[in-house]
C-alpha cells in the first residue's frame, strides 16, 4: 500500500511528461495523444487498484464536463451567426474606410475584444469575434494564423483586469471571503493587472504576428481573389438593381468586379459605359472574383439569378425555392477530361436539370472570357462555379462529368434569419451576463434554439465541433483529475515551496507566479487557483506577511493560460479555425509569458511596497 501510493504520483508525473512530449513533436494525430492518455491512467488504475487513482468512469466524466460543452455549444452559435449573414454585416462596420491600414483595423477590434471581456466572460466575446476576424482577414487578405490566436490572448488579458471579467477571478476571491480576509476592492486587482495587461496586449498586437506561421496549402490557388469568373445576371421586375445606373463602368452593388458589356435584346453595350439605367431583361456580364460573387449574392439576395439557369423545360422558381428553404451552399468543380460535357455550352449541357445545381460563373485558367457564358464552350479543365443544396452538392462526387473541389464548398448567408440568429445569440450572452443563467445552460439553450428555429441545419452544426479538440481537451481534463486525486500536483507544489523558503519576497513572489503559471496551463485556471490560493495564504501567514500580495499574485498568474491549447477555453476556440499547432502555442506563449512575469517582478512588488 506505502508503494502504491508513493510510485503512483511519480507514474502520473511520467505519463504527464510522455504527454507533452509528444504533443511537442506533433507526429501523432493530437486526438490520439489523448485516447494514449486516458487509456494509459486507466490501465495504471487496474495495475494499482488500492491507490487514489481516478476509475475509468471518473476519467471519462471529461467528455460531459460542462466547460468543455459550452465551449462546442457557443461553437454551433457561432456558426449559426455566419450562417444567417450576421457577421458578414458586421464586417462593413470595420471596412467602410478602406484608406485605414489593416493593422490599425484589427488593433481596433482587439481593443474592443479587451474592454468587452473585461465586464463579461471571455468564452462569448471570443465567439462572437471569431468569424468576424476571420471574414474581415480574408477581405484584407490577411492570415487567418496570424489573428485568431492574438483575439484569444487578448480577451484573456482584457478578461483579468476586473473581478468580473473572469470566473478565476470571482473564484479566488470567494475564497478569499471564506478566509475570513476582507474583500478584494476593484482597484487592487484592476491596477495590477492593467500593469501586465497593457505592455503584453502590445506584444501580441505587433510582435506576436511575426511568430505564427503562415498556413499554405494546395487549396490557396482556389481560394485566391485574383481569379476572376465570367458570370451573367439578369435584371428582374424585383431586382434591386432595376433602374440603377451604371457609372464609369461599375456598380457599387457589384464591387471588385469588372463589367464587360451590357445586353439588352439583340443588341450589346461595351464599356465606356456611363449613365447607363438597367432595365427588365438586360443582362450584365461581368467578370468578378468569387468573393465579389458571393458579396453580390449576400447583398441581392435570390434575386441574384444568371440568365443561364433558365434552362427550357425547367420550373426556375421552384429551383429558388428549394435553395431557399436547403441550406444554401456554393461550390467549384472541374470539367472532368472525358466529360460529356466537353464541346457543349450550358444551355446545352441542362446542368440543372441533371445535378439540381445552377452554374454561376466559368473560369478558363488560359485566357479571359468575354462573352456571353451561355455561349461558351466548355473545355477539359473548366472551373464552374456553382450553387446548390448541400445534398445536391455533395452528390456531385458521383458524377463522373466534373470534379468536386471539396475544400471550396461554402455556405452561403440566409439573410432573411438574420434577426433571428442575432435574437437568439443576444438573448444567450444576457441571460449568461445577468446571472439568470449559467453560461453551460444559456450556451446549451441557444445552440438548441439555432437549430430548432431553422436559422441553422443539423449537419451544419455538427461540423461546427471540432471532435479533435473535443477530445484532447477531455484526456487533459482526465488528467488533471488523475494529479489531484493521487497527490502528483501536491508533490509539486511542496518541492517548489521548500525551494523558496527564506528567500526575499521578491523572489518568493516572483516564485510563485511563475509556479502558478506553468500549473495553469496543464490544468484549468479555476483549478489552479483553487490549489494555490489555500496554499498562497497560508505562506502569507507563515511569514508574517500581508496577504493581500499573494492573492492578487494568485489571482493574475491563474490567468496567464498562454503556453497550451487546453489551457484556457478561448485557446481551444481557435484552434481549430486558426489551423495551430501545440508548438505554435509554445512559440508565442513562453515569450508573452516570460513578459509578464518580468514585469510582474519588476513593478508589482513596488506597487505593493515590498523591496
Amino acid at each position: 500500500m506505502f508503494l502504491e501510493s508513493s510510485i503512483v504520483p511519480i507514474i502520473v508525473l511520467a505519463i504527464g511528461g510522455l504527454t507533452l512530449l509528444f504533443l511537442f513533436l506533433d507526429k501523432y494525430p493530437m486526438e490520439i495523444i489523448g485516447l494514449g492518455l486516458i487509456s494509459s491512467l486507466a490501465i495504471l488504475k487496474l495495475i494499482f487498484p488500492d491507490s487514489n487513482s481516478p476509475e475509468l468512469p471518473a476519467l471519462l466524466s471529461g467528455f460531459a464536463n460542462p466547460g468543455l460543452i459550452t465551449v462546442m455549444a457557443l461553437l454551433v452559435m457561432a456558426e449559426g451567426m455566419v450562417a444567417s449573414g450576421v457577421i458578414s454585416s458586421l464586417i462593413n462596420i470595420f471596412d467602410t474606410d478602406k484608406k485605414l491600414k489593416t493593422i490599425f483595423v484589427f488593433s481596433l477590434i482587439l481593443l474592443c475584444v479587451a474592454i468587452l471581456s473585461s465586464v463579461m466572460n471571455n468564452t462569448p466575446v471570443v465567439v462572437m469575434f471569431i468569424p468576424l476576424i476571420a471574414a474581415l482577414g480574408e477581405r484584407k487578405g490577411l492570415d487567418i494564423s496570424k489573428t485568431l490566436l492574438p483575439l484569444s490572448y487578448v480577451s484573456m488579458l482584457g478578461g483579468m483586469t476586473t473581478l468580473m471579467g473572469s470566473s478565476t477571478n470571482l473564484i479566488g476571491a470567494g475564497i478569499v471571503s471564506d478566509y475570513g480576509l476582507d474583500s478584494i476592492g476593484v482597484l487592487e486587482i484592476s491596477i495590477p493587472a492593467l500593469i501586465i495587461a497593457i505592455p503584453c496586449i502590445l506584444f501580441v498586437l505587433y510582435i506576436m504576428p511575426l511568430l505564427l506561421p503562415r498556413q499554405k496549402s494546395f487549396k490557396s490557388f482556389f481560394s485566391r481573389d485574383a481569379r476572376q469568373f465570367l458570370a451573367e445576371i439578369e435584371i428582374e421586375p424585383n431586382s434591386k438593381l432595376l433602374g440603377v445606373k451604371i457609372l464609369n463602368n461599375s456598380l457599387k452593388e457589384l464591387s471588385n468586379s469588372s463589367i464587360l458589356f451590357v445586353q439588352r435584346g439583340e443588341k450589346a453595350f461595351y464599356p465606356p459605359i456611363e449613365n447607363f439605367i438597367l432595365r427588365v431583361g438586360d443582362i450584365i456580364v461581368i467578370a468578378a472574383t468569387r468573393k465579389s460573387l458571393e458579396d453580390a449574392m449576400s447583398e441581392l439576395g435570390d434575386q441574384f439569378h444568371p440568365h443561364l439557369t433558365k434552362e427550357p423545360g425547367t420550373d426556375f422558381e421552384e429551383m429558388g425555392t428549394t435553395l431557399a428553404k436547403d441550406a444554401r451552399m456554393l461550390a467549384e468543380v472541374l470539367v472532368a477530361p472525358r466529360s460529356q460535357m466537353i464541346g457543349k455550352d450550358l444551355e446545352q449541357v441542362k446542368f440543372r436539370k441533371f445535378t439540381g445545381c445552377i452554374v454561376l460563373g466559368l473560369l478558363r485558367r488560359s485566357r479571359m472570357l468575354r462573352e456571353r457564358i451561355t455561349e461558351i464552350p466548355l473545355l477539359a479543365g473548366d472551373v464552374l462555379l456553382i450553387q446548390g443544396s448541400e445534398l445536391g452538392i455533395a452528390n456531385l462526387k458521383n458524377n463522373t462529368d466534373v470534379v468536386l473541389i471539396d475544400w471550396t464548398k461554402k455556405y452561403l448567408p440566409q439573410k432573411n434569419k438574420l434577426f433571428r440568429s442575432s435574437g437568439i445569440f443576444a438573448a444567450t450572452i444576457l441571460s449568461a451576463a445577468t446571472g439568470i443563467l449559467d453560461l453551460a445552460t444559456a450556451s446549451i439553450l441557444g445552440a438548441s434554439a439555432m437549430i430548432m428555429s431553422g436559422a441553422l441545419n443539423v449537419n451544419r452544426a455538427a461540423s461546427a465541433i471540432d471532435r479533435r479538440i473535443y477530445i484532447i481537451v477531455a484526456s487533459m481534463l482526465a488528467y488533471g483529475l488523475a494529479l489531484e486525486s493521487t497527490g502528483a500536483a501536491q508533490i509539486i507544489v511542496s518541492k517548489m515551496m521548500s525551494l523558496i523558503q527564506g528567500e526575499s519576497m521578491v523572489f518568493i513572489l516572483s516564485s510563485l507566479f511563475i509556479l502558478i503559471t506553468l500549473f495553469t496551463n496543464l490544468l484549468t485556471n479555476n483549478a489552479t487557483v483553487i490549489i494555490f490560493m489555500p496554499i498562497a495564504i497560508n505562506l502569507a501567514y507563515a511569514l508574517n506577511s500581508e496577504p493581500l500580495p499573494f492573492i492578487i499574485t494568485v489571482i493574475l498568474a491563474s490567468n496567464i493560460s498562454f503556453l497550451t491549447p487546453f489551457g484556457y477555453q478561448t485557446n481551444l476556440l481557435v484552434m481549430g479555425p486558426g489551423q495551430y499547432k501545440f508548438l505554435d502555442y509554445l512559440k508565442c506563449g513562453i515569450p508573452l509569458t516570460l513578459l509578464s512575469w518580468i514585469i510582474f517582478i519588476l513593478f508589482i512588488p513596488k506597487y505593493f511596497g515590498i523591496s
